[in-house]
């Protein structure tokens, strides 16, 4: 019973972690962008890159806990 629980969890947080990831902006455009010296280190990220940031450590520590209470049950 729990362990159906745990893993129904880490599909969610596994989709979650994905989202958050797939929202964030790109840090720099590869090759294309070295011409420029803003786009060389990224410019300043912007509130909602740091909450995008913040939240997928988070869901990748949850998404790491489950995994490992996961395999201990089995």
């Amino acid at each position: 019973m729990a362990l159906d629980i745990l893993m129904v969890l880490d599909v969610i947080v596994s989709i979650l972690l994905i989202g958050s990831i797939l929202l964030q902006s790109g840090k720099s455009a590869g090759f294309s962008g070295l011409g420029g010296g803003e786009s060389l280190f990224g410019g300043k990220p912007t509130d909602m890159d740091e909450a995008l940031a913040r939240i997928t450590v988070v869901l990748g520590l949850i998404f790491a806990v489950i995994n490992v209470a996961i395999a201990r049950l089995q």
